[in-house]
């Protein structure tokens, strides 16, 4: 009997602004985009909008998406059979609220940063390669 392969879904956004690109630091001491958990009858372009104005406090709107990938996180709860994320370019369409500094995920922090320092930046490489490509779109 076949038994289906239940995953949480992961939408994350690529926004850059003055050529650079936002990211969030986690929990786990290192960098990645903002982003969150697909809701219920939400549909992955309502998630990444709803995402970022929660996280980053900016109204954005999905362009395309760049890459889906299959990530596990073995100390995760949730995440540890693995976690598809999908991310998404995002246009920055205006800033309306203020970073959410405590949140679902925990106490993080968001700052920017050039493609050339992200190539150093403790974070998972799948990310790396994302922001590459989404920053060729631009």
């Amino acid at each position: 009997m076949y038994t289906s392969y239940l995953i949480p879904i992961s939408i994350k956004g690529i926004v850059f602004e003055d050529g650079k690109v936002w990211l969030r630091y986690n929990q786990r001491n290192e960098w990645e985009l903002p982003g969150g958990k697909l809701d219920e009858g939400e549909q992955p372009e309502q998630t990444i909008v709803r995402e970022l104005r929660e996280e980053l406090g900016f109204e954005t709107r999905a362009i395309d998406i760049i890459q889906s990938y299959l990530y596990t996180i073995e100390s995760s709860s949730d995440e540890s059979r693995g976690v598809l994320v999908v991310t998404y370019l995002c246009e920055l369409v205006k800033k309306v609220g203020d970073f959410e500094i405590e949140g679902e995920a925990g106490t993080s922090k968001f700052e920017l940063f050039s493609l050339e320092e992200i190539k150093d930046l403790p974070m998972p490489e799948f990310y790396k390669a994302a922001i590459k490509k989404a920053s060729k779109l631009q």
